[in-house]
């Protein structure tokens, strides 16, 4: 019991040096590019979407690792609408990248209140396969 105790401190430390690092980029003015920053918002089980998600889901949430999370969702949110699209219209773009980005302002503000409801409602709207989808399908390589 011991060891797992310390092995899944030693990984949260892991990955809170990560994704600190991450978010000093994007705030030390160099923007994460698409592919950056969609990797860490949602390329697998351990990207900040996800883990959040299962994070506010728990019986009694962490809050402040979800808070610490859904800032880092926000940074990487924001360089989604500071990019041009990869491929498609700007103006899409702009449209669909401003929509995810408030949509990770909702999640972020509550979770600084510590609203479950509010946070899991936030969170739905950025893990909707529709929003994904239609963002996809226009500007995905």
């Amino acid at each position: 019991m011991k060891t797992l105790v310390v092995r899944s401190i030693a990984i949260a430390a892991l990955a809170a040096v990560i994704l600190w690092t991450n978010a000093a980029d994007a705030q030390n003015g160099k923007t994460p590019s698409v592919k950056e920053a969609m990797a860490k918002l949602n390329k697998g089980p351990g990207s900040l979407c996800p883990q959040v998600g299962k994070a506010i889901k728990a019986e009694a949430p962490n809050w402040d690792e979800i808070q610490k999370e859904s800032k880092q969702v926000l940074v990487f949110a924001d360089a989604l609408v500071k990019n041009d699209p990869p491929r498609g219209d700007k103006a899409s773009w702009d449209k669909l990248t401003k929509a995810y980005f408030a949509s990770a302002k909702e999640l972020d503000d509550a979770a600084q209140k510590k609203d479950k409801n509010g946070a899991a409602a936030a969170h739905a709207k950025l893990a909707s396969s529709a929003g994904c989808n239609g963002c996809h399908k226009a500007h995905r390589n």
